[in-house]
């Protein structure tokens, strides 16, 4: 399987857009689950799986892109969201493991 993502039928005319690969440059286990779907459908055609099969496999690993999408949007949120949530009311305590 190719390991590079890009795109290579695009118009000259059009604004070109990142390919792939740039797009997840920094999000490297993004990257590498696309590329799992990507074998799980190779791997299912080459074992001769059903369509139907195929799919639910594919589905599953769509399902797991999907969480690690957003585990990295949460945790690149909580953050500001924590600091304006605090901002608005100054009496919350910060998340964690209580204490007795």
């Amino acid at each position: 399987m190719k390991d590079n993502l890009h795109h290579s039928n695009q118009n000259k005319n059009e604004p070109t857009e990142p390919s792939l690969d740039e797009r997840f440059a920094d999000k490297p286990h993004l990257r590498r689950r696309l590329l799992v779907i990507a074998d799980t459908v190779d791997q299912a055609v080459a074992e001769g799986c059903s369509a139907h099969e195929a799919e639910a496999r594919a589905i599953e690993q769509i399902r797991k892109l999907g969480q690690a999408v957003l585990t990295e949007w949460g945790e690149k949120t909580e953050p500001e969201a924590r600091k304006r949530a605090q901002a608005e009311n100054p009496k919350l305590i910060s998340y964690g493991k209580k204490k007795r």
